[in-house]
Parts: structure tokens; sequence; C-alpha cells
């Protein structure tokens, strides 16, 4: 049961992080991926290393698009 709920949230994160960019603002899918990363760690669903992997993930996208919208990307 446990890896079946694993198995669903990780799925959600990864469909949550590959939305095209029409659908969703940067910002919002960053603070959503956060808060996704944070429910399944509460949940006992991701380890902390899974959880640090995850929000660094988060991060890497936010920023590579803040570089090609002509930021530092900082």
């Amino acid at each position: 049961m446990r890896e079946a709920q694993r198995r669903l949230a990780m799925t959600a994160w990864t469909k949550l992080f590959a939305l095209p960019a029409n659908l969703i603002s940067a910002e919002e899918r960053y603070f959503r991926l956060l808060r996704t990363a944070d429910d399944m760690e509460r949940a006992d669903l991701i380890t902390a290393d899974e959880w640090r992997k995850l929000v660094q993930q988060a991060g890497m996208a936010l920023a590579s698009t803040a570089e090609c919208m002509g930021g530092t990307g900082y």
C-alpha cells in the first residue's frame, strides 16, 4: 500500500514538473513542487535525500526559466 502511494505521489510530482509554461507560471510550478515534496516527506513517502533532490530539481527549473527571461538565474 505504501509503495503504491509513493508511486502515485512521485508520478503527480513528475507531471507537475513537466507541465508546459503556457499552463502554469514558473513561479507557481516551483511553489507547488515544493509543497508537494514537503507533503510527501511529511507522509514518509520519500526520504530526506529524495526530498532534497526534488527541491533541487524544482530550483534548477525555476533558475533556467529566469535565465531564459534575461535574468541572472539567481
